[in-house]
């Protein structure tokens, strides 16, 4: 085949490892250009090779839940019994790994822990979604507008920053606040649900979907009043009805995606669906403390499961999954192998075939008694991971008071005050990445990217 010719290109700076610059590099060889041919790039070839998502996912997330709690009280919670019965449920652990709600929420957003990714608490940092992509950005950079990521959450805010981070945010983001007078959350969790179920059913049948509905009450509630409280419980059952269930007109979430799938115009297609917790909840009120070490109440989690298309399994038991294989399951729900750095597998993968627990009708007692058997980790991780939480807290605990300092202030003194802010921030905050380096946080930037986090 012929072509036009190109000059032979002069070489490139030629590098060494402990010079900034080596030799000049060769020069290259002749070229040829066919100017009747057009050539795809990297990334428009692997685009070609991949067929138009039709996977649609329904991720749910729950901060700072027990699901003990709610096999505790099956008539309160029989939308919750249910689903289980239907999907493949993990009575899952964090052990090893702190119980702070960023890090694992950053884990189950990247397919990557928290140490890895340079989260030890919950102060959010924008670069670690440049460094570790999300599942948005991995949806979003490979399909583009042939897909809809959409994320709804409630808390304080830090879920919805998440989502907006990286190369590729999700295209939907809808941030819902507390709302007034709501100091039992039940309202909010309640306006996420309904948010929740009009996005569910205005998905496009013709395009990929992934939603994740993020409800934050639970966490609020233990923190405010214990995971043995009547509040705790009573958020639970509310939890329950926003779940709803998986028939037609059944309300709740699951009831929305019932609904759809039922739908001629939607073309027979199903939703995966599944439900995660980031750590769960002490029982008594500490002072508000809720979570962060590392009894089996603070680090138990969850995983319930149910894959489109597929029921084989329906009411199996597979603790072998963690919350870290989030991530790489929806990436293989949308034909995206998952990356060689993501530690977890999907929940598909035949990895997990021999660690399936058929309890047949013994479901939720088996479950009650994995959770049960659930322990502390060895004495010097535990000892380490203490350690950690406290002097990590410090800087954590300084930072809204900082902020909102900052924001007190008349507008022309707020820049001079963010700085003073930032000093006093970085202070804590710096010496806390040392020791949560020193303490296996790999990730982390000691001298952060961003100094002054305050700007207004």
């Amino acid at each position: 085949m012929g072509g036009a010719s190109i000059a032979a290109g002069t070489g490139g700076i030629g590098g060494r490892a402990i010079s900034f610059f080596g030799a000049t590099g060769a020069t290259g060889p002749a070229g040829r250009y066919y100017p009747d041919v057009t050539f795809a790039s990297a990334q428009e070839a692997a685009l070609l090779l991949l067929a138009t998502p039709d996977a649609n996912f329904l991720l749910i997330g729950t901060d700072g839940t027990n699901l003990s709690k709610i096999l505790a009280d099956p008539l309160g919670t029989p939308n919750f019994h249910a689903f289980m019965q239907q999907s493949v449920t993990s009575a899952s652990t964090i052990v090893g790994h702190t119980s702070f709600s960023n890090p694992s929420w950053t884990t189950i957003q990247t397919g990557v822990w928290g140490e890895t990714a340079g989260v030890s608490n919950n102060v959010f940092t924008p670069w670690t979604y440049d460094d570790w992509p999300t599942i948005y950005n991995q949806l979003e950079a490979t399909y583009g507008d042939e897909i809809n990521t959409t994320v709804i959450a409630n808390g304080t805010g830090g879920i919805a920053e998440m989502a907006a981070a990286g190369s590729h945010p999700a295209d939907n983001i809808e941030y819902v606040p507390l709302t007034p007078g709501g100091t039992d959350w039940l309202a909010t969790q309640d306006l996420v649900a309904q948010k929740t179920r009009t996005a569910i059913s205005l998905a496009d049948p013709d395009k990929g979907n992934l939603i994740f509905s993020y409800f934050a009450g639970m966490d609020h509630v233990g923190h405010d009043y214990g995971g043995d409280s009547p509040q705790y419980a009573l958020a639970l059952r509310n939890l329950d009805a926003n779940l709803g269930s998986q028939t037609v007109g059944g309300g709740g979430l699951l009831g929305a995606v019932a609904d759809w799938e039922a739908d001629p115009l939607n073309n027979n297609e199903q939703w995966t669906t599944l439900m995660v917790t980031d750590h769960g909840m002490i029982g008594e009120d500490q002072f508000g403390r809720g979570h962060g070490f590392q009894s089996p109440r603070e680090t138990a989690t969850f995983l319930i499961y149910d894959q489109a298309y597929v029921d084989i399994k329906d009411g199996f038991i597979n603790n072998s999954w963690q919350i870290v294989s989030t991530t790489p399951t929806i990436m293989d729900a949308f034909d995206i192998p998952p990356l060689p750095y993501m530690p977890g597998a999907p929940l598909t993968s035949p990895v997990f075939e021999g660690s399936y627990v058929n309890p047949d009708v013994n479901l939720f007692s088996v479950l009650s008694a994995d959770f049960a058997a659930q322990g502390y980790p060895d004495p010097l991780t535990n000892a380490t991971l203490v350690s950690r939480t406290l002097v990590t807290s410090v800087p954590y605990l300084a930072y809204d008071p900082i902020a909102s300092m900052v924001h007190s202030v008349p507008g022309f003194l707020q820049v001079p005050a963010s700085w003073v802010g930032a000093g006093i921030y970085q202070s804590l905050n710096i010496p806390a990445q040392i020791w949560a380096r020193l303490t296996g946080v790999t990730g982390n930037k000691i001298i952060p990217p961003i100094l002054n986090p305050f700007l207004p």
